[in-house]
C-alpha cells in the first residue's frame, strides 16, 4: 500500500493559503498584515481569532485555538489528520498520489494497535459456534448481522483467559494489558476482565477503540454491565458514544443526546444517525466542548422515568449555560428509545423528533406537574419559579409570550406580573455584574519560561537561530523544553531549513504538539538584537542557579581549602554575570 509521504503533505501545506482555506469557512476582515475573523472554538461575538498570510498559522486570543491549515480544517470539520489533508487536497485541486494513509506514529499507537486486536478478537468470537446462544439474544433484541458488523459488536469468552492467552503470545506486556483494563492481576492470578459477556467497543473521538462496556446476555446473578476502568487512553468523561459516527451527521444541524448505548445503536440501525449516548448521568465539560465544536442544536431524548427526567434537567442547564440552543422530547408508553422504536416503530419517533419542545418550556411543564394548581400556596410558588427561570434568559419575546400565558391561564394581573419579573431581573443583573469574569488565557510563566520560549520561537521561524542555539546554548535544563529543542534541531537538519507551519505539521501527532501551538502563535517580530539578548538572559539565569548550587556547597564544606576554591568559583561566574 502506497503511503502520502511527509513531503507530499509538506506540498500540499505550502500550496494550501491558510486565508484562503480559512475564507472558505469563514467571512474574514483584513487588519494591516493579518486576518481577522469570528473563532468558531468557542462562542465568539466579536472578531478574536487571527490569522498571518506570512506565517500561514492562525491564533485564536480568547480561547488560545491555534495551529496551521491543517490544525483549523481538522478541528473545524472534526475530522483526522488524514481526513483533513484529504479536503485541503481537494480544495486546492491537488491529486494526491496514492492511498491516503499517512505514515505517522500516533502517541498512543501500541495502546490502540492492542484494543483493536481484542476488538477483533470479541468480534471474531460471536462468529464461531461458541457465539450462537449471544448471536441469538442480539436477534431477539432486533440486532442483526449488519447492524452487529456496524459496530463490532462480540462476544468474550467463557473461559477466564482466552483474549490474555492470545495478547501475550502476540508479545503484549501483561502490565500493559492490566493497565489497559482487559485483564485483571490479583495475587499471580490472572484474567480477562470480560468473560461471557457480548462487548460493545467505545471509541474516541478519532475513532480509535479505546475501551468496552459488556453485558450479560443469560439469566445470571450477575451485573448486567461491566464497562472499561479509566485509563491512559478511555476517560470516561472525554467521550460520548458514538461521536465518532455521528459527528459528521450533526455538524451544523442537530445532535440527538440518549441515555443507553442501545438506544444510540437503535436510533443509528434506523436511519437516525446524528446521535450519541451519555458516559454517565451528567454531561462533563469535555464533553461539552464536544459538542460545541459541531455547532448545532441539542435534542435531549433520555428515559421516561424520573431520574430519566432529572438527568433531562441537569444536562439541558448544563448545555444552556454553555449558549447551547437545547429542545427537549420526552417519550411515553416506553421507558427509551430502544423501547420505544420497537414498540411503535421509526415512524412514531421520528414524529417526536419533527416536534420537539424548547428546553424552557419543557422545565416549565415537568414544574407544572408537579404542583397542586389547586393550591393557592403551591399556585403562587410555581409562577414565582417561572417568573424566576425567565431572568435567567436572554430572550425578550420568549418573556413576553410567558408572562402574557400566565396572565390568561391564571387569570392575575399583566402588570404585576411584569413587575415581580423586573424585580427580580434586577437584581439578576446586579449578580452577574458581581460573578461575571471574561475568560483569559491564563499564564503562570516566569521570566526563565518566557525567554526559552521567545528562543523556541525564533529557532521555530529561522535556520539561523537553531545554528545559533547550537553553538550558544545547545541545552535546556527543562526536559520538555529540551525535547522540543531537539525535534527543532532534528527537523532543520532533515529539511535543510525551517518553516514554522510545516514544523506545525510535523509536530502534530507527538507530545509535544501543545507546547509547540503555544509557542508557534507567537507575534512578536524576529530581531536579531533581541535573540541576542533572550540568550544574555538564559545565560544569566544558568550562572545565578549554578551560584545557589555553589552557595550551598559552600555552607556545606568543612575543608578550608576547598572553601576557599568554591568561593573563588563564586565569584569568578558572579564578574561573568556583571
Amino acid at each position: 500500500m502506497a503511503y502520502i509521504s511527509e513531503e507530499e503533505i509538506d506540498n500540499i501545506r505550502k500550496q494550501a493559503d491558510i486565508v484562503e482555506i480559512i475564507g472558505s469557512y469563514l467571512p474574514l476582515t483584513k487588519k494591516g498584515q493579518d486576518y481577522k475573523c469570528v473563532c468558531p472554538f468557542h462562542d465568539d461575538h466579536s472578531p478574536s481569532m487571527s490569522i498571518s498570510k506570512s506565517k500561514q498559522i492562525y491564533k485564536c486570543f480568547s480561547c488560545g485555538a491555534a495551529g496551521n491549515v491543517f490544525s483549523f480544517v481538522q478541528n473545524y470539520e472534526q475530522v483526522s489528520f488524514v481526513e483533513a489533508i484529504k479536503i485541503i487536497a481537494e480544495k486546492i485541486g491537488h491529486h494526491i498520489s496514492g492511498n491516503i494513509n499517512y505514515e505517522k506514529k500516533e502517541k498512543y499507537e501500541k495502546e490502540y494497535e492492542i484494543m483493536n486486536l481484542a476488538c477483533k478478537y470479541f468480534q471474531n468470537n460471536l462468529s464461531t459456534k461458541k457465539g450462537v446462544s449471544a448471536k441469538k439474544y442480539l436477534l431477539e433484541r432486533v440486532i442483526n448481522d449488519k447492524d452487529i458488523d456496524e459496530f463490532q459488536i462480540g462476544l468474550s469468552l467463557d473461559e477466564t483467559n482466552s483474549l490474555f492467552n492470545l495478547l501475550t503470545k502476540k508479545g503484549y506486556d501483561t502490565k500493559k494489558l492490566s493497565e489497559l483494563g482487559l485483564v485483571n492481576l490479583n495475587d499471580d492470578k490472572i484474567s480477562d476482565v470480560f468473560i461471557g459477556r457480548i462487548t460493545f467497543p467505545l471509541y474516541d473521538k478519532d475513532g480509535h477503540v479505546i475501551g468496552f462496556s459488556s453485558r450479560i446476555y443469560r439469566n445470571e446473578d450477575l451485573p448486567k454491565y461491566i464497562n472499561t476502568k479509566e485509563t491512559i487512553i478511555f476517560k470516561k468523561g472525554d467521550n460520548l458514544f458514538n461521536y465518532h459516527r455521528a459527528k459528521k451527521f450533526a455538524k451544523n444541524k442537530e445532535l440527538i443526546i440518549v441515555e443507553g448505548q442501545m438506544d444510540a445503536i437503535r436510533l443509528y440501525i434506523s436511519g437516525i444517525k446524528n446521535v450519541v449516548a451519555l458516559m454517565g448521568t451528567a454531561l462533563t465539560k469535555n464533553q461539552i466542548n464536544l459538542i460545541k465544536q459541531l455547532r448545532c442544536k441539542v435534542i435531549l431524548c433520555l428515559d421516561s422515568d424520573d431520574a430519566g427526567s432529572n438527568a433531562t434537567l441537569k444536562n439541558g442547564e448544563l448545555l444552556i449555560a454553555e449558549d447551547i440552543n437545547v429542545e427537549v422530547i420526552r417519550l411515553s408508553g416506553a421507558k427509551d428509545p430502544d423501547e420505544y422504536i420497537k414498540k411503535y416503530k421509526v415512524d412514531a419517533f421520528l414524529k417526536n423528533l419533527d416536534n420537539p419542545v424548547k428546553f424552557f418550556e419543557y422545565k416549565v411543564i415537568n414544574l407544572k406537574e408537579k404542583t397542586n394548581l389547586n393550591n393557592s400556596e403551591e399556585l403562587s410558588n410555581y409562577i414565582n419559579q417561572v417568573i424566576t427561570m425567565l431572568t435567567k434568559t436572554n430572550d425578550s419575546i420568549l418573556n413576553e409570550i410567558t408572562l402574557k400565558k400566565l396572565s390568561n391561564e391564571y387569570n392575575l394581573s399583566y402588570d404585576i406580573l411584569k413587575n415581580k419579573y423586573e424585580s427580580l431581573n434586577k437584581v439578576e443583573n446586579i449578580a452577574k455584574e458581581i460573578f461575571y469574569s471574561p475568560k483569559k488565557i491564563k499564564t503562570n510563566l516566569d521570566i526563565l519560561d518566557k525567554t526559552i520560549r521567545k528562543i523556541l520561537y525564533y529557532m521555530m521561524n529561522d535556520s539561523k537561530y537553531v545554528e545559533l542555539y547550537q553553538k550558544k546554548l545547545g541545552y535546556f535544563s527543562s526536559k520538555d523544553y529540551r525535547h522540543l529543542a531537539n525535534e527543532i534541531v532534528y527537523f532543520k537538519e532533515k529539511n535543510g531549513k525551517i518553516n514554522i507551519a510545516d514544523f506545525i505539521t510535523y509536530a502534530s501527532k507527538s507530545e509535544i504538539n501543545d507546547l509547540v501551538l503555544q509557542i508557534a502563535t507567537d507575534d512578536e517580530e524576529i530581531n536579531d538584537k533581541y535573540f541576542y539578548k533572550y540568550l544574555e538572559i538564559i545565560n544569566k539565569k544558568v550562572k545565578e542557579e549554578e551560584i545557589k548550587k555553589l552557595k550551598v556547597e559552600l555552607r556545606n564544606e568543612l575543608d578550608s581549602y576547598k572553601k576557599m576554591e568554591i568561593a573563588k568559583k563564586i565569584t569568578e561566574i558572579k564578574k561573568e554575570v556583571l
